[in-house]
């Protein structure tokens, strides 16, 4: 049996993206992702918003997620998931971490074809 560890996100940058270390070794971009539905005893239409966090170590995906991932743009990310765990005080704390192997970043709407139109 062939086994991946796989993701695909899909959102809006909620935040500018930040680069740790002294040679911007890690990159941490927030994604905002909605979850709509609609709600089965009032047929109302819901909305949930979860802010995902995803990381890279790449420094080519990096540079671009500061050049081309700013806070509102349009974003997919493709990368796997990683477990990992570190000491806080006496406790083990345990992560469950979003790590991008490949992204793609899309202005919003209205910027992207503002330029269209003249």
């Amino acid at each position: 049996m062939v086994s991946r560890n796989l993701f695909v996100i899909s959102g809006n940058v909620s935040q500018t993206p930040r680069q740790f270390g002294d040679k911007a070794l890690k990159t941490v971009v927030t994604i905002a992702v909605d979850e709509f539905w609609t709600d089965r005893e009032s047929g109302e239409r819901k909305k949930r918003t979860d802010f995902l966090t995803a990381y890279t170590f790449n420094k080519k995906i990096g540079d671009f997620i500061q050049a081309h991932a700013k806070q509102g743009y349009q974003v997919t990310i493709d990368g796997r998931i990683r477990s990992n765990s570190y000491e806080k005080g006496s406790e083990r704390v345990y992560t469950t971490d979003l790590e991008i192997l490949r992204i793609d970043a899309h202005p919003p709407r209205s910027e992207a074809s503002s330029g269209d139109l003249e």
